[in-house]
C-alpha cells in the first residue's frame, strides 16, 4: 500500500458495516455528483477510445455496456449516469446546456427528478446498464446492490466497462477495494476515482492522504486524465484505463 496512505483501525467489520450505514444514513439525500461533470467524462473517454485506436472517428462514440457506481446512497448518481452516457438528449446541445444548469443542487430528490425529465430514450431502473453499490439497506431500488463495495457478487465478474466513485475515502482497506473493483471491470474498462485531497482521517472516512500518485500506485493502470480543476463538487478527479 502507497506509504502515505492512512487507514483507520477498526476492531472488526461488523464495527466497520454499522459506522458506514450510520454515516449514509446521515448524508443519505446528498449527492455530490453532477451531469457536467458525467458528460465531460463522455467526452474525455470517447477521445482516449479514439486516440488508443479503438475507434476510427471521434464520432463513433464510446458507449459502455453496462455502469457501476460504486457508494450511492438514494441511488441518484445512478440515475444521473443513466441520463449523461444513454440519453439521445444529452447529445443534443442545447438540451444538453440547459440540464446542466438546472442541476444547480446536491440535494439527491432534485437530480432525480431532473434526469427522469430528460432521460426520454435512456433506459430505465430495471435494464441493468447502470447498477449502484450501497452498503447502507435503506436503498431498496433495483438498480442498487445492497453490500459492501468490497464484497461484490461473484457473478459481477468481467462486467462492467465503466466504474466511478466518489467513495474511495470510505474503503477499510484500500488494496483489497481495488482487487475487487478490478475483478469486476471488463478488458479495457475505465474506472474513475473522485477524491478531496487533505481530507483526515477518521471512523467514519477512514481513509486519508489520497492523491494522484497513491491512486496510481494502487490501481497500477494507465492514466487517461488526472484533473483538480473542473470538477463542480470540487474534488480530484483521476481515470484509469484497466487493460
Amino acid at each position: 500500500m502507497p506509504e502515505n496512505l492512512k487507514v483507520h483501525e477498526y476492531k472488526d467489520r461488523q464495527e466497520y458495516v454499522d459506522i458506514q450505514v450510520a454515516r449514509s444514513r446521515k448524508k443519505f439525500d446528498y449527492c455530490k455528483v453532477y451531469l457536467r461533470d458525467i458528460l465531460r467524462y463522455r467526452e474525455l473517454i470517447a477521445w482516449d477510445y479514439y486516440r488508443d485506436g479503438r475507434s476510427r472517428s471521434l464520432r463513433t462514440t464510446w458507449r459502455p455496456g453496462r455502469i457501476l457506481c460504486l457508494g450511492v446512497r438514494s441511488g441518484a448518481e445512478n440515475d444521473l449516469f443513466r441520463l449523461g452516457f444513454f440519453s439521445p438528449l444529452m447529445r443534443l446541445g442545447p438540451l444538453a446546456q440547459l440540464a446542466v444548469r438546472l442541476d444547480s443542487t446536491n440535494n439527491a430528490h432534485d437530480k432525480i427528478r431532473l434526469a427522469r425529465r430528460f432521460g426520454l430514450g435512456a433506459g430505465g431502473r430495471n435494464d441493468g446498464r447502470v447498477l449502484g453499490v450501497e452498503i447502507n439497506p435503506d436503498a431498496a431500488r433495483t438498480d442498487i446492490h445492497v453490500g459492501s463495495f468490497d464484497e461484490l457478487p461473484a457473478d459481477w465478474t468481467g462486467r462492467f466497462d465503466l466504474l466511478f466513485t466518489n467513495s474511495f475515502d470510505h474503503s477499510m482497506d484500500p488494496a483489497r477495494t481495488v482487487a475487487e473493483w478490478k475483478r469486476v471491470a471488463a478488458p479495457g474498462a475505465y474506472a474513475i476515482v473522485a477524491f478531496s485531497l487533505g481530507q483526515e482521517q477518521s471512523d467514519h472516512d477512514p481513509v486519508a492522504g489520497l492523491s494522484f500518485q497513491a491512486l496510481s500506485d494502487l490501481w497500477g493502470a494507465p492514466v487517461v486524465f488526472a484533473t483538480d480543476l473542473y470538477n463542480r463538487n470540487g474534488y480530484r478527479e483521476i481515470c484509469f484505463r484497466l487493460e
